[in-house]
């Protein structure tokens, strides 16, 4: 199995591996539906099945995050950012990937913030590090109340940094 086997299979070929690859890593995953779309997500990041583990494991669990990228750059301006954006996210009715960056995006303009700005702690927030596919995609995936309370828990810890 290699890099583009894996970009080349669509993800009803590699669910049963990934599911195995997941397991011995002591992740069980019982919706298929929600593992096609994370396969898909990931496969083109993936050169071995075992790498699937460290490319879909957030998605799964909220994960350790490694916040020291962030908090050079961390200021009370983002900090009211990302707690105006928890508050959007409350009130939206839909959490499509495009809405949200679209929102993100809108936010960040009223509070004259850059997006690219406040993406790379979105990300960390979210995945835990500097990787993964779109940003909204997972949030996408993981869904309003996990993406809110990842968002949170890095606010809580960037508090009494």
């Amino acid at each position: 199995f290699n890099h583009e086997w894996i970009k080349r299979s669509d993800a009803t070929r590699l669910l049963p591996d990934v599911k195995k690859v997941l397991a011995d890593n002591g992740v069980s995953v019982s919706d298929d539906t929600l593992l096609s779309t994370v396969i898909n997500l990931v496969k083109d990041r993936c050169t071995l099945l075992t790498d699937f583990y460290e490319q879909t494991k957030f998605f799964f669990a909220t994960p350790a995050q490694d916040l020291e990228a962030v908090k050079p750059k961390w200021n009370e301006a983002k900090k009211a950012f990302f707690l105006a954006a928890i508050a959007q996210m409350e009130a939206a009715s839909g959490f499509a990937a495009a809405e949200q960056e679209a929102a993100f995006k809108e936010l960040a303009t009223q509070h004259n913030i850059k997006p690219g700005e406040l993406m790379m702690p979105l990300r960390i927030m979210l995945v835990g590090g500097k990787f993964g596919p779109g940003v909204f995609d997972i949030a996408a995936v993981i869904g309003k109340n996990e993406t809110i309370h990842r968002i949170q828990l890095a606010l809580q810890q960037l508090d009494i940094a």
